[in-house]
């Protein structure tokens, strides 16, 4: 009987949902609409699971732990609780900053000339500033978490690299650019260090003629202890509504403001340009880990900096940095409009194929034979990693 109930104030809810909102859809603002809507469904969402998890409980012989089991179901509810109310404002805020009525996807947009990307670089069309598309072009970064309770810092190694893969999205040719986020693990067994895989991805960009990018989609592979267990925060444009944004102006303006991407519940990245001259010291970010010729305060370097955020985790955001010609080089991580110390990502190397990663100094930390071992992992998690193509 206890089954029964959340299924009945669910239909209740969602149809006063439903009603209320259609006001604002009256009023001319499916933007706020659709956040109520995205409400309903985050709530109905978590009813569903609560049941679900009710009626998992119910199967268990043993009474203690059927209790047990009824006691975290309840737990699990109340804490993701507030969750959906934090993501609803958050996508009314929004609304409000791009003043949005309708969502209108950039690679739709008859009046945007998209370039091939095999033009891009060596074929005569300039790189983004701060995406390089170049086939071959390989970022490497690193990011750090400090767990003050434990004294430790998780370490994840990330490696981007444009292969010279073209994908056909939403009629928009779409350069395949691949990122792997690895764990280096010392291996007791084997006496040394290896990488464990966190993420896979297959990210899409589109370059048009003025040199602005943007994101197609992506195939995101998430990976916990090494074994794959989801394809969480995956789109493609063009397939159930996702919709495709621009990912990085060419020429910014600060105060300047878009979407980067736009699929409901999976993906939806705002991005704010802030500065284009900024010193991370000014927001107390400290750069000297970084190469001296990638510091933002080095002699002829300038900055852009950047406000990225997404609905889907209200209160976290990060300032990030890129350097013209570069790209990417530094991030901070905001928590409620701090900045948390503990987190941190940055450039370690870039070049113009994977042979950079033998100048990173991963053999000096992780001992010799660590850079083949990761282009090895490498190869084994993406085919795009391998010489010639080959796994």
């Amino acid at each position: 009987m206890q089954t029964n109930k959340p299924c009945i104030s669910l239909a209740a809810a969602v149809g006063l949902a439903v009603l209320s909102s259609s006001n604002a859809l009256a009023a001319g603002s499916p933007c706020k609409f659709s956040a109520k809507l995205m409400a309903s469904s985050c709530h109905a969402e978590r009813m569903e699971e609560y049941s679900s998890s009710f009626a998992r409980c119910n199967a268990i012989d043993d009474a203690e732990a059927r209790d047990n089991c009824k006691t975290a179901a309840r737990n699990a509810r109340k804490a993701a609780g507030p969750g959906c109310a934090e993501q609803k404002s958050a996508r009314m805020e929004v609304c409000n900053a791009l003043g949005e009525r309708l969502y209108q996807d950039p690679l739709a947009d008859p009046g945007i000339e998209f370039i091939d990307p095999d033009d891009i670089g060596s074929g005569g069309v300039e790189n983004n500033p701060y995406v390089i598309l170049e086939t071959g072009h390989t970022h490497v970064l690193r990011a750090e978490e400090y767990d003050p309770d434990t004294d430790e810092t998780a370490i994840e190694l990330i490696v981007v690299y444009a292969t010279d893969e073209v994908r056909e999205i939403a009629g928009v040719n779409c350069r395949v650019v691949v990122d792997v986020v690895v764990e280096p693990e010392w291996d007791e067994d084997e006496g040394k260090w290896g990488f464990t895989p966190i993420e896979v991805t297959d990210d899409w960009f589109a370059q048009d003629a003025q040199t602005n990018v943007y994101y197609c989609g992506e195939l995101a592979r998430n990976f916990e202890d090494g074994v794959l267990r989801d394809l969480d925060g995956s789109f493609e444009a063009g397939l159930d509504y996702a919709q495709g944004g621009a990912l990085t102006l060419a020429f910014p303006t600060p105060g300047d403001i878009h979407r980067q991407e736009y699929a409901l519940g999976e993906a939806e990245d705002i991005v704010e340009y802030v500065a284009l001259d900024a010193d991370p010291a000014d927001e107390g970010i400290s750069d000297l880990q970084l190469d001296s010729a990638y510091r933002c305060t080095a002699s002829g370097n300038s900055c852009l900096m950047t406000y990225d955020s997404t609905p889907l985790e209200p209160g976290n955001a990060e300032y990030k940095y890129y350097l013209a010609g570069v790209g990417f080089v530094l991030s901070a991580h905001l928590e409620d409009g701090e900045i948390n110390p503990d987190v941190s990502e940055w450039l370690v190397c870039h070049g113009d194929s994977l042979d950079v990663l033998s100048t990173c100094g991963f053999d000096a930390e992780f001992g010799a034979g660590a850079t083949a071992e990761l282009r090895q992992e490498l190869c084994d998690l993406h085919d795009e990693y391998c010489d010639d193509g080959e796994s």
